[in-house]
């Protein structure tokens, strides 16, 4: 049995790709449109990330230099 935080999770992507199905079926939203969001959020997401962990580095040899 899963935890409470995995059946959370499990719940809220669930809860997410169902908004996003009634989305595209109840408004007529063209498919092309929520793939090209999708992958316009990953890159910008990929990018938040990369930055975070450049300036977790940059922190580090700040650290480490001392």
């Amino acid at each position: 049995m899963a935890n409470k935080s995995r059946r959370s999770f499990i719940t809220s992507v669930l809860a997410c790709v169902a908004f996003i199905a009634a989305a595209i079926f109840s408004w007529d939203l063209p498919v092309k449109d929520v793939l090209y969001y999708l992958a316009l959020l990953l890159v910008a997401l990929f990018v938040i990330i990369a930055a975070a962990v450049g300036f977790g580095a940059v922190l580090s040899w700040l650290r480490r230099r001392k």
